[in-house]
């Protein structure tokens, strides 16, 4: 793993900080998990973490998730997008830079801590709005109206076990938030080895894909990710 590490121009070798990081959070959000509601557990963790960035996504020492996000944006049509949305948007990294290719962002996340931290972040840039909310829980005056979705590192949090029936469910849902001409990029991490968290990311994007309401445009695969762009079927003539 470390010569991975060190032979990718992607991550630095001290990038090993930021795994470590994520790994001692994610432990413990399952821990806040059996103790009550998700959202709870969510704005315990951001509460506690140093600098509200349990992930440690935001440091700057760490270069990966700046990196992988620059990537990420790269993979998207390059149009301007009349509005975006960004579901599990966190601390409002990656709305951040949707601002500059869209008129109008939503972030949602299921954090009001997290939610909090994203607006100081995206204040500037003043085409961002931001909600409290839950994936599994999307309401319907969001259906049709935007014509870029992302949904980044945010599906393998959902409550554990992750049964098929709920991502199949979850892809439909998602489906149907897209505008005719809209784009859905869906990004998880995805390691070089075959373990339980590579195999989750595999089932989350094969949902995605085999939705027989999405059509898949791409796949790809860098370093420690795997995104699909995808976009509605069309409707028949």
């Amino acid at each position: 793993m470390l010569d991975y590490l060190r032979n990718s121009a992607f991550i630095s070798v001290r990038d090993v900080g930021l795994f470590l990081a994520s790994a001692r959070s994610d432990a413990r959000l399952e821990s806040l998990r059996r103790d009550g509601p998700a959202a709870a557990a969510f704005d315990r963790l951001y509460a506690d973490a140093a600098h509200n960035d349990p992930w440690a996504s935001g440091r700057p020492q760490y270069q990966y998730q700046r990196r992988k996000y620059d990537a990420l944006a790269r993979l998207l049509p390059k149009r301007r997008y009349r509005r975006a949305l960004d579901l599990g948007c966190g601390l409002g990294l990656f709305s951040e830079r949707l601002s500059c290719c869209a008129d109008q962002v939503l972030g949602i996340d299921i954090s009001e801590v997290a939610i909090g931290r994203a607006a100081e972040r995206t204040r500037r840039a003043g085409n961002v709005e931001l909600r409290q909310g839950d994936i599994l829980d999307l309401g319907p005056e969001l259906d049709g109206s935007f014509d870029l979705v992302v949904v980044a590192d945010t599906i393998y949090y959902l409550p554990q076990p992750i049964q098929d029936t709920t991502l199949k469910a979850l892809a439909a849902r998602i489906s149907e938030l897209l505008a005719p001409d809209g784009i859905l990029l869906v990004a998880n991490h995805y390691f070089p080895m075959p373990n339980a968290e590579t195999r989750l990311t595999r089932r989350i994007h094969q949902s995605f894909q085999w939705s027989p309401r999405l059509t898949l445009f791409s796949e790809h695969k860098g370093a420690f990710f795997l995104a699909s762009l995808l976009g509605p079927v069309a409707a028949p003539a």
